[in-house]
């Protein structure tokens, strides 16, 4: 008996397995593939126009990409054509009313908000009417042309089908590639300025000769190759719209030479609310992009120029001078590797002097403020906070720089650093100025007491020899 009620419960067991896997588990699988708005795949899709109350626009896919050709033959920007198509694709079905009453303007399709027509494979797919989105379950009315019956897809698809020309424009402005520049041109209000690559190296020529700060000219190449427009002024713009505009004659002017001759000019107007006008000279059309581009193309001579004040390897100096201007001044010294204060046994951080060092080895400006003439009164140079001479082996000199600030009066907002051997003026980041602005004291290691925190590290006297 215990067998059989066993070989019994063992079938019944099989049976609910076979049961489960061949019935239910189709049915859930059934159940989790979503059913689509169309059946379609996207790479399919050679044309799409979109028809609303007060445009139509036709797109059609080339060789080339995507293509506007109604209500303007422009270039289309191939990923938002792309992603208009996959929202498309991968709308999926959240319910259907299978019989919809005859007056369909309680779902906003007697006069559809927009109309689809897609032609996939040659073959002119049934139009997709877009209808209002619900306020309940967030979803939007859809009808195919081909049916009576109405579907549900996620609210979004409302939206997402609402497009404007200049959504779907290819915003591109310029095209060239930034390593094969080997001249550019700048004409603006403050002068003219030249610059050429000869070696791999970026140098001005005009309006004098100057090293080149190669990261500013690679800045200003790829902020102007990364230009995009939020918006199209005009496709043939007259003689009187472009003053209109600004750039007959332009405010500005952006010419990139490539090394096989090709040139690349970038026309730039007037600033206004709406953003700053510009045109690329061997097209007609003009872009509006956004007004923060303003700083990006308006660069001049200074703010190209080479930005080095002071570099060497920071394993070179073995000794470091510093001169303050409240009268302070102490040497740091290097003896294998070892630094040292003059006139003091205590030990030293070797962290902070490495950093102090390192600041050193780096020092950069921000921006070139002039070319002093002698008078550095006016850059806060005459009485600098900060005089600092660094020496190599032999006492070799490497560099002298001096730091100060143009605020009359504490506290100091604007910092400026030269070196001693060169006319340049640049302005000095707080930040930087911080990290040069040491007393001895800064250096010294904390000690540690035997049964306590660590002390306060001992000032030693500032002034050598005393």
């Amino acid at each position: 008996m215990r067998l059989r009620n066993t070989l019994i419960l063992a079938l019944l067991l099989v049976g609910l397995g076979a049961y489960l896997y061949f019935v239910e588990s189709k049915q859930i699988a059934q159940e989790a593939k979503k059913e689509k708005l169309v059946d379609l795949n996207a790479d399919d899709v050679s044309a799409i126009t979109l028809t609303y109350p007060d445009r139509e626009i036709v797109l059609t896919k080339t060789d080339a990409g995507w293509r506007l050709s109604k209500p303007v033959d422009a270039a289309a920007d191939d990923i938002t054509v792309k992603n208009l198509i996959r929202a498309i694709t991968d709308a999926e079905v959240k319910k259907t009313i299978d019989e919809p009453p005859q007056d369909l303007a309680q779902f906003g399709l007697t006069q559809p908000a927009a109309t689809i027509a897609i032609t996939a494979k040659g073959q002119a797919l049934p139009a997709l009417k877009v209808g209002k989105t619900t306020a309940v379950s967030f979803s939007t009315y859809v009808q195919r042309a081909d049916q009576p019956k109405i579907y549900l897809t996620g609210s979004a698809f409302h939206t997402g089908m609402d497009k404007q020309v200049k959504d779907l424009r290819d915003k591109k402005i310029v095209d060239f590639k930034e390593d094969d520049v080997t001249r550019v041109a700048l004409r603006g209000p403050d002068g003219d300025v030249l610059l050429v690559k000869a070696d791999g190296n970026w140098k001005i020529e005009q309006p004098a000769a100057y090293p080149a700060d190669a990261n500013a000219v690679r800045s200003l190449l790829s902020s102007v190759r990364n230009l995009r427009a939020t918006d199209f002024a005009s496709d043939a713009p007259s003689d009187a719209d472009l003053a209109t505009y600004g750039l007959e004659p332009p405010q500005r002017q952006l010419t990139f030479v490539s090394a096989n001759g090709a040139e690349t000019r970038l026309l730039v107007g007037k600033e206004t609310e709406q953003g700053l006008y510009v045109k690329s000279a061997d097209q007609p059309t003009t872009y509006v992009i956004g007004k923060w581009a303003t700083r990006d193309l308006a660069k001049g001579v200074n703010d190209l120029r080479e930005k080095t004040v002071l570099t060497f390897d920071p394993g070179a100096p073995t000794a470091i001078e510093v001169v303050r201007g409240d009268g302070g001044r102490y040497t740091l010294r290097s003896v294998d590797g070892k630094w040292s204060l003059d006139g003091s046994d205590q030990a030293l951080d070797a962290a902070a002097v490495g950093s102090f060092v390192g600041a050193l080895s780096r020092l950069n400006g921000s921006q070139v403020l002039g070319d002093a003439s002698g008078d550095l009164a006016a850059y806060g140079l005459a009485t600098p906070a900060l005089t600092i001479t660094v020496k190599g082996k032999d006492d070799v000199l490497i560099g002298t720089v001096k730091a100060g600030s143009r605020s009359p009066s504490p506290p100091a907002t604007e910092y400026t650093v030269k070196r001693d051997d060169q006319p340049t003026v640049f302005q000095l980041r707080d930040f930087q100025f911080k990290q040069l602005d040491k007393k001895p004291g800064d250096f010294v290691a904390a000690a540690t007491p035997a049964g306590g925190a660590p002390a306060a590290p001992v000032e030693p006297d500032e002034e050598e020899g005393e």
